[in-house]
């Protein structure tokens, strides 16, 4: 990406105007643009001055991709996962901070303070927008932004003590436009990881090495 901030898992306020797609766009998210203009980066390239990007709606099935204008972006206009775990839960309802996945956030941030870290998913979404996208069902999407490897047995631990509040918290690995899952790092007994990259998945017998190539 060419713009700091412009990454995977990154939130961008925008005019509902901005966002273009190939496809025609269903009504739910010209609702959803109206109601909350925020569309998720996706992983891609910039291509002829346009940023991938998806937009969310209520229901879990409910995902649209395309894309919004590259100069269109004003860098305040950006919400990074990691912009995310400063006390922002603290700004919902009460109703809101109950749920599992948001209760548990401030006991993992002393967990997490030796990373660089973040807040993604449904949870991510609900900080930065506001709105109620968190179900009780919900996951807790975690980035962690580490360059640092991790062995298995290390990650391994990190992943149980993220784990013990009865949510379950999926932590990915992310370098630039590259990403893997840590979980599946730990548990896969295949000499192969996937990583995700701009230009698709990609089997990596070293996640680490991989998502630091480019």
């Amino acid at each position: 990406m060419e713009r700091v901030g412009l990454l995977p898992h990154s939130l961008v306020k925008i005019d509902p105007g901005q966002f273009f797609s190939d496809e025609k766009k269903p009504r739910w998210v010209i609702d959803s643009l109206t109601k909350v203009p925020l569309v998720i980066v996706r992983r891609g390239n910039i291509v002829d001055g346009k940023v991938p990007v998806g937009v969310r709606g209520v229901k879990r099935e409910q995902r649209f991709a395309g894309y919004i204008p590259i100069k269109t972006i004003a860098v305040e206009s950006i919400i990074t996962p990691d912009s995310l775990i400063h006390d922002t839960w603290d700004r919902l309802s009460k109703i809101r901070q109950e749920l599992l996945a948001i209760k548990t956030l401030p006991k993992i941030v002393p967990i997490m303070k030796e990373y660089k870290w973040g807040i993604g998913g449904s949870v991510g979404f609900e900080l930065a927008s506001r709105q109620a996208t968190a179900k009780n069902s919900s996951d807790l999407d975690l980035i962690l932004y580490e360059k640092k490897h991790l062995s298995r047995e290390v990650a391994s631990v990190l992943l149980k003590k993220l784990n013990q509040f009865g949510v379950h918290a999926d932590l990915q690995v992310v370098h630039g436009q590259k990403g893997f899952s840590l979980e599946e790092f730990v548990n896969n007994t295949s000499k192969t990881i996937l990583v995700k990259t701009a230009n698709g998945p990609k089997l990596s017998r070293d996640p680490w090495v991989e998502i630091e190539k480019d």
